[in-house]
């Protein structure tokens, strides 16, 4: 039977040796992870690319800019300005942002200002808007860059159950020790968030109600998408080939359930 070593200094010593070794262990992780990383870097600087990939990606690139800028003509040349829709002509879309349909196709400015704009800025993402005559102008220019699709009243209200994120600003201590307000997203699993924004205004109390301002088209549609962050996605099982694409754009009744 082994007999413990009780000797308060034979303990501390052990206990210091496990605690240098385990520092030393962790920085001699560190550094790998930093040798690792930089000579990642150093490989992809140094990576050699074939003259065909250069033509090839300043060839989509070229045909790319010119599509953008044919159809910012083709909206100049329609001088008759359309008319503003009523509420209840609008129809509820969804726009999913994929990933680029060429590698290194570098997106024209005027598409990427639309992205930031609808928030698109990340792959698998999506967001709802309302359909209009400006917003068709506009979606024509994202093409190559997102699907759009119509969802059913049953899709939406899975969307809000399993994905809807906000930002909510908590008050946290800074380095000083001062209390400094936070922003912090979260999930909306709690009515108690929905009526804390819109209850006093817009007299919405619960999540459902919220599907049904946005199924609705109602006036405050811009007031609760603009509240709700983009809704994080899966990417399809198929991935985002183009036969997957045009697959999905053939059905444009969205089954959200293909991406949560």
């Amino acid at each position: 039977m082994a007999i413990l070593n009780s000797n308060p200094e034979i303990l501390l010593r052990k206990r210091k040796n496990a605690d240098r070794k385990r520092l030393e262990k962790q920085d001699q992780i560190r550094e790998r992870q930093i040798l690792k990383k930089t000579l990642k870097k150093k490989k992809n600087t140094n990576k050699f690319i074939r003259p065909e990939t250069l033509i090839s990606n300043h060839k989509s690139n070229e045909l790319e800019r010119k599509r953008i800028k044919n159809l910012i003509k083709q909206q100049h040349r329609d001088t008759t300005e359309p008319k503003e829709d009523a509420v209840d002509e609008y129809k509820l879309l969804f726009v999913i942002r994929i990933p680029n349909h060429t590698k290194g196709l570098k997106i024209p400015t005027k598409a990427s200002q639309i992205l930031q704009v609808l928030r698109l800025t990340k792959v698998n993402t999506g967001v709802f808007i309302r359909s209009s005559a400006k917003t068709e102008n506009i979606l024509k220019l994202i093409e190559p860059y997102v699907l759009v699709g119509s969802p059913s009243l049953n899709s939406v209200r899975k969307l809000f159950q399993q994905r809807a994120m906000i930002k909510i600003t908590e008050e946290g201590a800074g380095e000083d020790g001062e209390k400094k307000p936070v922003e912090k997203v979260v999930r909306l699993d709690n009515n108690l968030l929905v009526e804390k924004k819109f209850g006093d205004d817009l007299g919405l109390c619960c999540v459902e109600d919220l599907v049904a301002e946005i199924t609705s088209n109602s006036d405050n549609f811009i007031k609760i998408t603009s509240w709700l962050e983009p809704f994080t996605l899966n990417a399809p099982i198929n991935g985002w080939g183009p036969e997957a694409k045009l697959a999905r754009m053939s059905n444009q009744e969205f089954k959200i359930e293909d991406y949560l």
